[in-house]
């Protein structure tokens, strides 16, 4: 296979079709005639992967909040909130270093015949950022008086498998191989479920053994990925991962890990705040509320997965269309399933979950309006860091929904306690959701309500 430094430049292009660009400018070249002159992935299959998608978000879902029923009982609410607090702060590692993938997906539009070659970049730097990346997790529980460090560094071993698997799931993305994203994204909770029974509810092995279960399932779920895209990075052959091609994919991973790290921060910085207030069992409680409001995302996660490889690849004009098309899929996904779980929360908590967790059922519905709002989101990131790569405008909108939700829970959280987090929560995804779906008209040159401008009249 040819080097990437060898791969000619495009006719009229002027550089070279991976040439490296500056941070803040990493949308590819567009050509008038590119929509005809390849086929483009996954565009004959839009209805079908939201489907598939649905489907295997069906059997996840159940699995994941199975998951958080048991914990619960297991753990009781002081020990899931130190579980949630340590799981999240490598969480938020692997957001910021897993979009190597998606950066992938990027710049394989410009050449796609090395896919094999950024795939093998993208590999090299997850590896070695992870190992990086997990000195800080386990310095951060020096800090941290409730977390002990041997189980800190349990969860820091898992930050490297857990960036290599989603690094793969990007790519799978941008190639439209959604059965095997699907696959690889079902994984991780079923065997973090199986770990959990095993190693806390057989062998009484507490926050420790559930730390250790959520490690081994991503370990697992990495080696699975692995060997399912053997064919896009075998043979295996080390490149240079830091010369100019791997610098352009570390510069837009990072920029979009920004986001994806804001992004969680902002949905996540009212646990913070009222673990500082009200403690570790308030966070506890609220993580229940919160997981099941956030759960309704599945349905536009799996509309933004099924529309990612079209929207990458169509003209500007069809990929604004489906952009469109899909925010108002998503969000007729998602207001049903808001209104049958806050009408089924009061009842089913408790029953599930236990009378200690019985207070998550008000905080989730004053969620709840919020997250609906902020459910196109992953449809229109799609669009804005992805497409026309421009992760600065996904990054302002985590900024102005972080601030938003900041400053109403230091405002909220205090004299309301969990309450007021779910209240401040939900005016930070309203304030996120809206500023995205402005920025996505303006930049597509639509009109405020999705639909095309009409041209102006000859003479006009």
């Amino acid at each position: 296979m040819t080097g990437l430094d060898e791969v000619p430049a495009r006719p009229g292009s002027g550089a070279s079709s991976t040439r490296a660009a500056p941070g803040m400018d990493l949308a590819p070249p567009v050509t008038p005639n590119l929509a005809s002159a390849r086929p483009v992935p996954g565009a004959s299959r839009v209805g079908r992967n939201i489907v598939e998608t649905l489907v295997f978000r069906g059997l996840s879902t159940p699995i994941a909040l199975l998951l958080v029923v048991v914990q619960s009982r297991l753990l009781e609410p002081a020990g899931r909130g130190t579980f949630v607090l340590l799981v999240l702060s490598v969480t938020i590692a692997s957001r910021l270093l897993g979009q190597l993938g998606v950066a992938v997906t990027n710049r394989v539009r410009e050449a796609p015949e090395e896919t094999g070659s950024l795939v093998r970049r993208a590999l090299t730097l997850a590896v070695t950022l992870g190992l990086a990346g997990g000195v800080p997790i386990v310095a951060w529980t020096v800090l941290a008086d409730d977390i002990r460090l041997d189980v800190a560094v349990l969860a820091a071993v898992g930050l490297v498998p857990n960036v290599l698997w989603q690094t793969v799931s990007g790519v799978l993305l941008g190639l439209s191989r959604i059965r095997v994203w699907n696959l690889v994204q079902l994984l991780s909770p079923v065997l973090t479920l199986l770990g959990t029974l095993v190693l806390v509810l057989g062998l009484d092995g507490g926050v420790r053994a559930a730390v250790l279960a959520w490690t081994l399932a991503h370990v697992l779920t990495a080696a699975f990925a692995l060997a399912a895209t053997r064919d896009l990075w075998l043979p295996l052959r080390l490149p240079h991962a830091l010369d100019r091609h791997g610098r352009t994919l570390l510069r837009l991973a990072l920029a979009l890990g920004a986001v994806q790290v804001l992004n969680l921060v902002s949905y996540r910085i009212e646990l913070f705040v009222l673990g500082g207030f009200e403690g570790v069992a308030a966070v506890g409680v609220y993580s229940i509320a919160m997981q099941a409001a956030e759960s309704m995302w599945l349905a536009g996660a799996a509309v933004a997965t099924a529309v990612t490889a079209p929207v990458v690849h169509e003209s500007e004009e069809r990929a604004a269309s489906l952009v469109a098309h899909a925010v108002g899929r998503s969000l007729l996904l998602t207001a049903p399933i808001a209104v049958v779980l806050g009408a089924a929360a009061p009842f089913v908590i408790p029953l599930a979950l236990g009378e200690g967790f019985a207070d998550a059922a008000l905080p989730l519905a004053l969620l709840l309006p919020g997250a609906v709002a902020y459910a196109p989101v992953s449809v229109l990131v799609v669009y804005l860091s992805i497409r026309r790569g421009r992760p600065q405008l996904s990054l302002a909108v985590s900024f102005v929904s972080l601030a938003v939700t900041l400053a109403a829970s230091l405002v909220l959280i205090p004299r309301y306690g969990v309450e007021g987090a779910g209240v401040a929560s939900s005016v930070g995804y309203g304030a996120g959701g809206l500023l995205a779906w402005l920025l996505f008209v303006r930049l597509a040159r639509l009109r405020p309500d999705g639909r095309a401008r009409r041209p102006l009249p000859a003479g006009g």
